[in-house]
C-alpha cells in the first residue's frame, strides 16, 4: 500500500467508520441511569488521562536530547501516553478474568456497563484533547509557531466528524424519549442499523492500516522513544493507578467503583495505547510510521506487563 494509499484508507476510518462507531456505541448504551451508576468509572477516564499527558509530558522532557521522537513529537507522546485501548481489549481481558475467577461470575453484566461508559468518556476526550494535540505537532512541524493557534486547535477538537457523531449521540441517547424512540422502532430505526453496520468494519480497518504503516520496514528506529514510551504506558500508568486504588481503599471504595469497579479501572491502566492514534496522526498529515512502531511493541511487551499487573489487581481487589 503506498503512502497515498494509506493516507486515504485512514480518511475513510477517520471520517466515518468511527464517526458510525462512536454515534451506534452512544446511543444503544448510555443513559442518563448508566452514567450515574458508574461516574466514578467516568471520573476515572479524565484521571487516567490527566496522569498519561503528564507522564508522557516529563518524558519528552527528560529523552528529548537522546530521541528526536520525543523531542520533535512531544503531541504524539503525549497521546500515546494518555488514551489506552479503551474497549475492546478491557472487555475481552475483563471477560477472561470472570470465567476464570468464580468470586467474579457474577459481575460480569456490571462490568461491560463499567467498560462501556469508560469507553464513552474516552472517546470524547481523545477526539477533542488527543485530536487537538496532534494539531498542535502538525503546526509546529511546520516550522510556524504563529499557526498554534486556540482557534484552530478549537476547530480541530470541535469540528471533527467524531465529536460532532458523539454529540448527536449524546443528544439521542440523553436527549427526550420521543427522539430516541424514533431511532428504535420508528421511521428513523433504519438509519441507526446503518450506522451500526457500517461501524463493524471499523476495528477491521484499524488493524489494516496498522500493518500498511508499517511498510516499508524503517531502517532505523527510535528505540528509545519506543521504549520510553512503552515504559511509561505499560508500567508507571498501572503502578499510578494501582497507587491510587490502594489510596482509595483496595478496591477504589472511597472513590465509587467498588470491587468490579476497581477491577475494570486496573484493566483499564494497563491497556496499551489505541490503534486509532496512529490514523489520527494520518489525518493530520503526520508520518504516523514511529507512533504506529510504538503501538505495535506495545501490544507485545504487554502480554507480559498485563499479566504482571492483573495479578496484582486481582490480589488487592480480592
Amino acid at each position: 500500500v503506498t503512502p497515498v494509499g494509506q493516507r486515504e484508507m485512514s480518511q475513510v476510518a477517520v471520517k466515518l467508520l468511527l464517526p458510525a462507531f462512536n454515534f451506534s456505541a452512544l446511543v444503544a448504551d448510555v443513559s442518563w441511569e448508566r452514567l450515574e451508576v458508574c461516574r466514578g468509572i467516568a471520573m476515572f477516564a479524565v484521571i487516567h488521562m490527566v496522569m498519561g499527558l503528564a507522564l508522557g509530558a516529563a518524558l519528552c522532557r527528560v529523552g528529548a536530547a537522546s530521541s528526536g521522537f520525543l523531542r520533535e513529537c512531544r503531541g504524539q507522546v503525549m497521546v500515546l501516553c494518555a488514551f489506552c485501548n479503551g474497549t475492546a481489549m478491557p472487555l475481552t481481558l475483563f471477560r477472561a478474568l470472570v470465567a476464570s475467577q468464580p468470586q467474579l461470575r457474577g459481575m460480569e453484566a456490571e462490568g461491560a456497563l463499567d467498560i462501556t461508559i469508560y469507553g464513552t468518556v474516552w472517546r470524547m476526550l481523545l477526539w477533542t484533547v488527543g485530536i487537538a494535540l496532534l494539531e498542535a505537532d502538525a503546526a509546529g512541524r511546520k516550522g510556524s509557531k504563529h499557526s498554534i493557534s486556540l482557534d484552530r486547535l478549537g476547530r480541530a477538537a470541535l469540528l471533527n466528524s467524531n465529536t460532532v457523531a458523539s454529540a448527536l449521540g449524546l443528544a439521542v441517547a440523553l436527549g427526550p424519549a420521543p427522539l430516541r424512540s424514533l431511532l428504535f422502532g420508528g421511521p428513523l430505526a433504519c438509519l441507526r442499523e446503518a450506522a451500526a453496520n457500517v461501524a463493524k468494519a471499523s476495528h477491521t480497518m484499524l488493524l489494516l492500516t496498522l500493518g500498511a504503516a508499517l511498510w516499508p520496514v524503517p531502517k532505523a528506529h527510535d528505540w528509545q522513544a519506543v521504549g520510553g514510551v512503552c515504559a511509561v504506558k505499560l508500567v508507571a500508568m498501572p503502578l499510578a493507578t494501582l497507587g491510587l486504588l490502594r489510596l482509595a481503599g483496595g478496591d477504589g471504595g472511597a472513590l465509587g467503583l467498588g470491587g468490579v469497579g476497581g477491577l475494570v479501572v486496573a484493566i483499564e491502566g494497563c491497556v496499551p495505547s489505541a490503534l486509532q492514534i496512529s490514523m489520527m496522526v494520518q489525518h493530520t498529515k503526520q508520518d504516523p510510521q514511529t507512533c504506529t512502531l510504538v503501538c505495535f511493541w506495545q501490544h507485545i511487551a504487554a502480554l507480559l506487563t498485563m499479566t504482571v499487573f492483573l495479578a496484582l489487581a486481582l490480589a488487592e481487589i480480592a
